[in-house]
Formats: C-alpha cells, sequence, structure tokens
C-alpha cells in the first residue's frame, strides 16, 4: 500500500515536473527566431518552431521553421542581407537536424557591424518561403 502511494506521488511529480519543462523549452519558443533575424515581433504565421543551441563560448542558435510566404518578407528587416540562390539541400548544409528537409533555393547572409567580435545571421528558403532555417553566430 505504501508503495503504491509513494509511486503515485512520484507519477504526479513527474508529471509537474515534464509540464513545468515544457512550458520553459525554450528550444521551441518562437522568440528565439526573432532574436536570430533582430525582429522584435515575428509574424504570427511562424510555426512549427524546433532551435538548437549547444555552444557555450560563443552565441550559436539555429532554428527550423515554416511560414506563410505572404510573411516571409517581414523577417528580412532586422540585419542588411545579402541575397544569393542555392540548390542545396538542408541536410548537406552544416545545420543541425532540424525541421523538414528541404532544398534551398534562397540564401540570405549578413555580417552585423554589431557582433564585437565577428559572426554572421544566415536564413534559407525553399522556393516558394514557406519552409525557413535561420542561424545566428556571434563569437
Amino acid at each position: 500500500m505504501r508503495a503504491s502511494i509513494l509511486a503515485a506521488v512520484g507519477m504526479v511529480i513527474l508529471g509537474d515536473f515534464i509540464a513545468l519543462m515544457t512550458r520553459f523549452d525554450r528550444l521551441r519558443d518562437p522568440d528565439r527566431v526573432g532574436f536570430i533575424l533582430n525582429v522584435p515581433t515575428i509574424p504570427s504565421s511562424v510555426r512549427n518552431v524546433e532551435c538548437s543551441s549547444g555552444a557555450i563560448t560563443d552565441v550559436i542558435i539555429t532554428c527550423a521553421f515554416a511560414i506563410d510566404a505572404k510573411d516571409f518578407d517581414q523577417l528580412l528587416v532586422g540585419w542588411q542581407f545579402e541575397k544569393s540562390t542555392s540548390g542545396r539541400s538542408t541536410s548537406y548544409m552544416s545545420y543541425p537536424d532540424l525541421g523538414r528537409e528541404f532544398d534551398v533555393a534562397t540564401a540570405y547572409s549578413a555580417e552585423p557591424e554589431s557582433f564585437k567580435h565577428g559572426g554572421s545571421v544566415d536564413l534559407v528558403s525553399n522556393a516558394d518561403r514557406t519552409l525557413a532555417v535561420a542561424s545566428r553566430f556571434e563569437e
């Protein structure tokens, strides 16, 4: 009987812990996309955000996400991006395994002067601008 009660209490505590961690899971937080791209408010159509951040001494954040094509240009206002075209798949790029793989049609890159010790911001998208990966590297 006592073991059953302890097991039940343990399950409740574990459930609460998981719920708390999910609520504060910044790796799925759409605001990270805003931080990467230096935009105060991201479009409401940004969804399915998956991020990775593994560096200790530098700021390295990468997020994959979906967006409505009509809202994509709102992502480009935070930095002075240079645009290029690509035909590579996201799986062949140096991005973490995030989101759905897609063929990169357009790539945007910036090297912000505000990154005192160097760094870059990259944004790649598919041809119809509905899937994207944003990455920020700041030394």
